[in-house]
């Protein structure tokens, strides 16, 4: 790992973080603190969707696929990230401009959720997703594993959760909410880990890009 440089894509997680609107913030809460207990010690409550996280195929679908049934040797490889400078739906007519190298299977998308500050300070509908037909560009490609900083990798009127449903139905894996504030356009190592919560639909993830020696 020397002279490779890591970038830190994880959104820090605090009571600040932003949220789903329908979603409970996190809280920590100090259980034991040195002078009465001899020892700090806290309680956290958050919901498993809180900052950056990934989506198991049970989120969305009939199915019995779980945190547990992820495949960590797809969470970490190659991964191409591209910017989009837009708003709203990601549809395959600007998809089509992405150059993946070849061989690489893993898209992250840099939108303005990681550019403009504002989306990272309060909820905003207007946040940068695909749309159906952009889910259906990424199958098309033979992409196995899809991020984005936005909150959601759909947009928010979707109320069909069509995105979701497509990507998870062909074995997409989803990771959203991701922080490309310091990482250019480019091709870059993943690594994306989630908490080992077997049954649980969603898992906080720790993830990182890296930029030398490409695996």
């Amino acid at each position: 790992m020397k002279n490779t440089r890591i970038y830190d894509i994880s959104m820090p997680v605090s009571g600040s973080t932003v949220v789903w609107p329908t979603s409970e913030k996190f809280s920590i809460n100090w259980v034991k603190n040195l002078k009465e207990h001899g020892v700090n010690e806290s309680h956290i409550s958050l919901n498993s969707h809180t900052g950056t996280h990934i989506d198991s195929p049970f989120h969305f679908l009939d199915c019995n696929k779980k945190v547990k049934d992820i495949d960590l040797n797809r969470l970490i490889g190659r991964a191409f990230v591209w910017e989009f400078s837009g708003s709203g739906a990601i549809a395959t007519g600007s998809m089509n401009k992405v150059k993946i190298p070849s061989g690489c299977t893993k898209l992250l998308i840099k939108t303005l959720s990681s550019t403009d500050p504002d989306f990272k300070k309060s909820f905003r509908e207007n946040y940068a997703a695909l749309d159906y037909e952009g889910a259906k560009w990424v199958v098309d490609k033979g992409i196995d594993l899809v991020g984005i900083d936005s909150l959601s990798v759909e947009k928010f009127d979707d109320r069909e959760n069509s995105v979701h449903k497509y990507l998870l139905e062909n074995d997409v894996i989803i990771l959203e909410n991701l922080n490309f504030r310091d990482v250019q356009e480019g091709l870059y190592n993943l690594v994306a880990l989630p908490l080992n919560i077997p049954e649980a639909e969603a898992a906080p993830v720790r993830a990182i890009l890296t930029k030398q020696g490409l695996w």
